[in-house]
């Protein structure tokens, strides 16, 4: 730690204009959560799945041996293909016939297939002081240091956690399809970890500004929605009290 701060000083200090007025280390809590979500793969729409489909709008079809003689398929290809189709939720059977579902007629408006994998698990970290999910593996400390002054009791979302692992896990087209995160089927919250982060506040005497940079070692950079926020609390008092110290 000593190492990093020496650097980061080094850094700062690069410029004569700037000198740092206060300095020091504190705790962000980042609370870990396990989560298990499924996947859907998603394909191109086949041409026998597309001549299904427009056949069951426009006729009313009750077996798959009468579609296979009338689209001339094997009666084994086209009961399979009905199978899943109803597994996936774009037809269901009615009184008169096979009839697309919402899901149905919109899948073969985009002329895509999506079918669901097995869940999986996953483990995130959620930081209520950026109101955000992290993906990226978090090793808090266990030494004693103050708690971040303006650190929030806010609680996950699962619509955010949800976005933060489709950006993540986002997938490739290969082969015609593609894999994409479609629901988060479980969370539970774990243990809070805590998380290092260097404070320094500055003030640069060519543009007459106070401000803040704080270096969060858990994203390994400058943390600028903390810098932000130490800012909007505290830049005021800190002229306040320079103009002061110039008058005693």
């Amino acid at each position: 730690m000593d190492k990093l701060e020496k650097r980061l000083r080094a850094g700062l200090l690069e410029n004569a204009a700037v000198e740092i007025r206060h300095a020091a280390v504190w705790q962000l809590p980042v609370i870990g959560y396990d989560a298990t979500f499924k996947r859907v793969k998603r394909l191109k729409m086949d041409i026998l799945m597309k001549m299904l489909l427009l056949t069951f709008q426009q006729a009313d079809i009750r077996r798959a041996a009468s579609l296979s003689e009338m689209l001339l398929v094997e009666e084994l290809f086209v009961a399979d293909l009905i199978q899943k189709m109803q597994r996936t939720g774009l037809i269901r059977l009615e009184k008169e016939g096979y009839r697309l579902t919402a899901k149905g007629y919109e899948h073969l408006k985009r002329g895509i297939f999506e079918e669901e994998m097995k869940e999986e698990e996953t483990e995130l970290f959620y930081s209520p002081a950026h109101d955000a999910f992290w993906t990226e593996k978090v090793r808090g400390t266990e030494k004693e240091r103050p708690l971040y002054r303006y650190a929030r009791d806010r609680s996950a979302d699962a619509d955010q956690m949800l976005r933060a692992l489709a950006e993540r896990e986002e997938g490739v087209l290969r082969d015609g399809f593609q894999t994409v995160v479609a629901e988060i089927t479980n969370f539970n919250e774990q243990l809070t970890e805590h998380v290092l982060c260097l404070e320094f506040q500055l003030y640069n005497k060519e543009q007459d500004l106070f401000y803040a940079r704080v270096w969060n070692t858990a994203l390994n950079r400058w943390d600028e929605t903390l810098e932000q926020q130490i800012e909007e609390q505290e830049r005021l008092e800190w002229r306040v009290e320079a103009e002061k110290l110039l008058s005693d």
